[in-house]
């Protein structure tokens, strides 16, 4: 009879493959894969409980040891099966898969007897374990080729005791404890990567999900944009010729310029929403130029305010890495500083200089407004994206949130200063930090 240490023991490691098999049930509901090791679980299951109350009815030792003996025979089944349907063609029928590894296995038997058998059975199963490993590459694999040898542990074991080798007894019981740990850890490893899977799937459908109403709208959106400029275009011919052809002619023209700049808008918005997914080039740009363009653009948008837009810049090129999302970072800050601003005459200063920072240059450029100002609880909030739809971000530009985003692209910065220290109300300061690009 065993000991009362041993036996308590054993009540563990029945309690362990008993929560090991639950967990492993679990999974085996979505990963069907896995399926034919669930057998392996409970076959172990059962023998470790018949071997934990053997001492109430003796039979159940024998019952266990051929549980055991099972055990292995399951697992190397399951793996030969993986192994099978990973690298083989499945037939239309499983009858010569089965009886052919069950001819190997009554001959391997028969032969050599059980515990080599099973020994030999456990090497060969975790050499082809091991190669689906390497073609699924999953974290459960990895433990189940552990497991494996967990396997060929607790049968050396069973052999050392047969042949008497001195503590043999202690090396089996050490086997077991590995060989139920694995098997365990195995199952929860297995029932966190299976969460983890269907966590991604989860995300790849709600990609999918989003690219479709985002390409939907899009095509929408241009729609309506391409509609105004045929409207835009049959004024102008309708007006050819008539007295207010040139009164209007230059209203269709700001509309035509700004139906084209709502269909570069779309498409931009399109790529920033794809900017945390792929990977977007930046080539070398003079962006003073882009910079020139931005100011002509805004100024023939507000027609009706009084603008005056001075630069102070001493360089005869600014090259950057960027895109062409540039100009509408430009665009948008010069369309808050003109929405944002109360005034007769609008100012804006742009100034443009060049910064050391941690050991790097920058180009500084400084969009000084007298405007309605930023005050000091917002400085930091308007470059959120949770405010991206509030008053302070206006117009048909991309909301400073996505400006920050742009200039995060190029390796750069963006903060708002007050035109006047404490004075917020006088007007902002809109900072933007570009890395100098050398050559």
């Amino acid at each position: 009879m065993p000991s009362i240490d041993l036996t308590y023991l054993e009540l563990v490691l029945a309690v362990i493959t008993i929560i090991g098999t639950i967990i492993f049930l679990f999974v085996t509901l979505k990963r069907h894969d896995l399926k034919y090791w669930l057998f392996t679980y409970i076959s172990l299951t059962l023998g470790y409980t018949f071997n934990s109350i053997r001492v109430f009815v003796s039979i159940f030792e024998s019952i266990s040891y051929i549980l055991f003996g099972l055990t292995i025979i399951l697992a190397n089944i399951a793996v030969l099966i993986e192994y099978y349907n990973t690298f083989i063609k499945p037939p239309k029928t499983s009858i010569n898969k089965f009886s052919f590894f069950g001819v190997v296995m009554v001959l391997d038997f028969m032969y050599l007897g059980l515990v080599n058998f099973l020994i030999l059975l456990i090497l060969i199963s975790f050499a082809l374990l091991v190669r689906i490993t390497f073609k699924k590459k999953t974290l459960t694999h990895v433990f189940l080729c552990f497991a494996e040898l967990g396997a060929l542990f607790s049968a050396l074991g069973n052999l050392f005791i047969l042949l008497n080798f001195e503590a043999a007894q202690e090396i089996n019981i050490g086997a077991d404890i590995f060989f139920v740990t694995i098997l365990f850890v195995t199952g929860i490893v297995a029932y966190l990567e299976e969460r983890l899977t269907e966590s991604e799937r989860k995300y790849k459908e709600f990609y999918n999900r989003e690219s479709f109403y985002k390409d939907l709208v899009a095509h929408d959106i241009n729609n309506v944009l391409q509609s105004i400029e045929s409207s835009a275009e049959l004024l102008s011919i309708y007006l050819k010729g008539s007295e207010k052809e040139e009164d209007y002619k230059e209203l269709t023209e700001i509309v035509k310029e700004q139906v084209e700049r709502g269909t570069k808008l779309v498409s931009n918005v399109r790529i920033l929403s794809d900017l945390d997914y792929v990977e977007i080039s930046l080539v070398p740009k003079n962006i003073s130029t882009i910079l020139e363009q931005a100011i002509k653009l805004i100024k023939k948008s507000f027609p009706e305010r009084i603008i005056d837009i001075k630069i102070e810049n001493p360089f005869d090129e600014i090259i950057v890495l960027s895109n062409e999302l540039i100009f509408d970072v430009f665009d948008n800050i010069l369309t808050n500083a003109i929405k944002h601003n109360q005034n007769t005459k609008v100012e804006i200063l742009i100034r443009i200089s060049k910064k050391e920072r941690d050991n790097n240059s920058y180009y500084k450029l400084e969009f000084i407004d007298n405007g309605e100002g930023v005050s000091d609880y917002m400085k930091d909030k308007i470059f959120q994206r949770v405010y991206g739809k509030s008053k302070t971000v206006g117009g048909m530009g991309l909301g400073l949130s996505l400006v920050k985003k742009i200039l995060n692209l190029y390796d750069g910065d963006i903060r708002v200063e007050d035109k006047i220290k404490g004075e917020h109300q006088k007007g902002s300061n809109f900072i933007i930090l570009l890395p100098v690009y050398n050559q």
